[in-house]
């Protein structure tokens, strides 16, 4: 599980990744990078944190 949260943080820290590489990945398109940066936060925190419930992506 260590190994997942460190792949979160990477990528919610790094400026380059955006909406074309997350669709690279997993074949969900989201709008812009705020949209994504805000889902990446609220799935970490459902996975890492104390969030309720699965955040569900765009669309």
């Amino acid at each position: 599980m260590d190994l997942i949260r460190t792949g979160f943080e990477q990528i919610m820290s790094d400026t380059d990744f955006g909406p074309a590489e997350y669709e690279g990945l997993t074949d969900i398109e989201f709008p812009d990078k705020e949209t994504l940066d805000a889902y990446l936060q609220e799935m970490y925190d459902y996975l890492f944190g104390d969030a309720p419930e699965q955040p569900m992506p765009p669309g």
